[in-house]
């Protein structure tokens, strides 16, 4: 994905991609009447826009609970394994090995998968315990993975080859809840604003001064009936999508990027769709708060940091899972991050009401490093003692009781020793508990109880690499 900045300004790009040669040869930037004026209905209607977040359409209520979730970033970038559309930048401080853009954009050639089968990736995410997909169907570099209408894409490179209809069809027949990702930032448009002058990270900021603000506002128009050309494609043709994951809409001195108007809109639609905040409220990983008002079903202000709070609605939590390079893109090395690391994540993300969305990348001929199902095999396993502790669960209000994470479910509290917690568990309780179990095997664990305290310690040989769980019960 990328190291999201505070708020998108900038120059034409126009003199640096009119050279590329996909941009001469397709020009597809200029929208039809019907959808400039599709533009004008959404963004200047009269009518009072009254819209709740997060949504109450019964179709949507899966979201809160649904706990864990599949990112996949896959596009030209995926051929080198580079950083999605950030690679392009020269002096980028997590890519720019595929800079210039020309250099980046050649890469359009090489990018035709010919193993591309989606079922059985997510078939085994399925069997892992993931509950819904997101995959990129165009990044900021603006490849669109469907055969858009506009831009570039596979409509011109793959003769018309619509590499998300598969997608779609995997996610439905293994019962995961469909999500598209996409950028309404886009680079290869013609004019588009950036703040990397001449695509180099060391001239952020060095932008001409604008003279002609009726002419750029038209220019925003011209953008904006792009963009929602596109994202109705992606609405109208692909049955019932459950997710759509944005990620920075802006233009040069505009202020107002119609968030309520666009979601209203959507929502026509697709009445039970979870739209996320990143419409326009650019969200920096470095700095959680944000910039701007989210607007959203759901917030996601924990991009590559570890949660360190709960939000008051619906929130999702992206990371990335694979660190051997590539970014948020393939890593060929196939180098998946620790066990710890991932229970941490995803437990703390639970442990708060929030939603999990790790991060993996397919390879240029679409299907998955080996490693991958490795990955998932062993996660399976782990599902199928403890899946109870992060799904259909709740929060603790009083987290501070224990000295491990926990999780709730009716009259069970469960307790989260992840790999490298050595020490003496102790939870506070008004009441002792009826019994005390290792959730994976069900044997009962040796505790004590004084002063409102349970404390014990599970043995070193019964402990294991990944996320051992003891689950507390009452009786009632």
């Amino acid at each position: 994905m990328k190291n999201i900045f505070n708020y998108i300004i900038g120059i034409s790009l126009f003199f640096i991609i009119s050279c590329s040669s996909q941009n001469n040869e397709h020009p597809n930037y200029t929208v039809n009447k019907e959808s400039m004026q599709l533009m004008k209905d959404v963004i200047y209607s009269d009518t009072v826009v009254d819209i709740k977040f997060p949504t109450t359409h019964p179709d949507a209520q899966w979201y809160p609970n649904a706990g864990l979730g599949l990112f996949m970033h896959w596009g030209i970038h995926s051929v080198v394994g580079a950083q999605p559309s950030w690679d392009m930048i020269s002096n980028y401080p997590h890519g720019g090995k595929v800079a210039p853009p020309e250099k980046y954009y050649a890469l359009v050639d090489s990018f035709n998968p010919q193993h591309y089968n989606p079922d059985k990736w997510l078939s085994a995410a399925k069997k892992a315990g993931f509950k819904y997909a997101v995959l990129t169907t165009k990044h900021h570099d603006g490849y669109a993975l469907w055969p858009s209408e506009y831009g570039i894409g596979t409509k011109q490179y793959m003769n018309g080859r619509d590499l998300l209809k598969p997608y779609v069809e995997a996610c439905r027949n293994n019962g995961l809840k469909v999500g598209f990702y996409f950028s309404p930032r886009d680079w290869h448009y013609p004019d588009f604003p950036l703040d990397d002058v001449n695509f180099d990270f060391n001239q952020r900021g060095n932008f001409p001064q604008l003279v002609d603000t009726l002419s750029n506002e038209k220019d925003y128009e011209k953008f904006m009936a792009y963009t929602l050309a596109q994202i109705k494609e992606l609405l109208t043709q692909y049955g019932k999508i459950d997710v759509i994951w944005f990620d920075g809409m802006g233009w040069r001195d505009i202020d107002d990027m119609k968030t309520n108007e666009v979601y209203a809109w959507i929502r026509t639609l697709q009445p039970g769709i979870v739209i996320n905040d990143r419409w326009s409220n650019i969200v920096n990983p470095d700095d959680p708060n944000g910039e701007g008002m989210p607007i959203g079903d759901f917030l996601s202000p924990f991009e590559c940091v570890k949660p360190t709070f709960r939000p008051n609605t619906w929130w999702e939590h992206c990371d990335i899972w694979t660190r051997g390079g590539g970014g948020w893109g393939y890593d060929k090395t196939g180098t998946f991050k620790s066990w710890q690391w991932f229970f941490e994540h995803f437990i703390t993300s639970r442990s708060m009401d929030g939603n999990f969305l790790p991060n993996v990348g397919p390879d240029p001929q679409g299907d998955m490093h080996p490693n991958y199902y490795e990955t998932m095999d062993k996660l399976a396993d782990w599902m199928e003692h403890s899946k109870e502790s992060v799904f259909n669960i709740h929060s603790i209000a009083e987290s501070n009781l224990s000295n491990v994470m926990m999780t709730a479910a009716n009259n069970k509290w469960y307790l989260h020793l992840l790999p490298e917690f050595d020490d003496l568990v102790q939870v506070g309780t008004t009441k002792k508990p009826a019994s005390v179990n290792l959730l994976r095997t069900g044997e009962s664990i040796d505790f004590t109880y004084h002063n409102s305290k349970v404390q014990f310690k599970v043995p070193s040989s019964k402990r294991t690499d990944m996320d051992d769980v003891v689950v507390l019960k009452w009786m009632y």
